[in-house]
């Protein structure tokens, strides 16, 4: 009983923000006063570098409360949860990759930066993909390129097998993801994968609007993540990729 009251007054230390929020909401819903409308996870501007070696400025944050693709075949993001699934007391079923990648080395990042900038270059130039987009997904899915599907599968980013996928396969996590004989494979294919069915319309923002493309990423469902467009502008913010596009 004390080992338990020790965790949970930890619990509470830790997350007593998240524990007022939900009380708050409770409380509000209950006299139905107003209606939510929250976004937690977006980056303030106090996230934004203030400046970078190549004088180059981050593109103006986007306010993606209102859809950017008014797609009838995206695939609904908000159905995989609502206000209360973004307090999960027992852990969250789709982890925070920003968070997970910040665990690695800058030794790591520099690395797969450097092993992948060109090929993410010649990708932009070929399908008009920012370049930081590339590189922040790459970094997101593959950990910077430690995460099992990279090794094992050179799946950089993530994509599942689904039913169009008619190429090799592998596992990651117990799912069935793509496999790919070599990297540049796997760089390939997402930008074919970007540029095709409903999300061939991200192309009307051009290759250096990275937060539109973040934001468009999401609303279509990429990876089923929704908070995909966070993830992507908190990696490109702070690794300062925005400075290849």
């Amino acid at each position: 009983m004390k080992v338990l009251l020790t965790r949970l007054t930890a619990f509470a230390g830790r997350h007593w923000l998240r524990i007022g929020l939900i009380g708050c909401a409770l409380l509000l819903f209950s006299q139905k006063q107003i209606d939510f409308n929250v976004r937690l996870g977006h980056p303030g501007p106090d996230a934004l570098p203030a400046a970078n070696p190549d004088g180059l400025a981050p593109a103006p944050v986007v306010d993606t409360e209102e859809p950017l693709l008014m797609s009838e075949s995206r695939p609904s993001v908000a159905e995989a949860g609502g206000f209360f699934s973004r307090f999960n007391f027992f852990g969250s079923a789709t982890p925070d990759r920003f968070e997970e990648l910040s665990l690695r080395s800058s030794g790591e990042v520099d690395a797969f930066v450097t092993r992948f900038r060109h090929v993410a270059e010649a990708e932009q130039e070929k399908f008009g993909i920012p370049v930081s987009i590339t590189l922040a997904t790459g970094l997101l899915y593959s950990r910077a390129g430690q995460a099992a599907g990279a090794r094992e599968a050179n799946n950089y980013f993530g994509l599942g097998c689904g039913s169009d996928w008619a190429g090799p396969t592998g596992r990651a996590a117990g799912d069935c993801i793509r496999s790919y004989e070599t990297a540049w494979t796997s760089f390939r294919d997402f930008s074919l994968y970007l540029s095709s069915g409903p999300y061939a319309q991200l192309a009307q923002f051009g290759p250096r609007d990275y937060h539109r493309w973040a934001a468009g990423m999401q609303e279509l469902g990429f990876n089923a993540n929704g908070n995909l467009a966070s993830e992507l502008q908190r990696t490109i913010d702070r690794f300062q990729l925005f400075r290849f596009d």
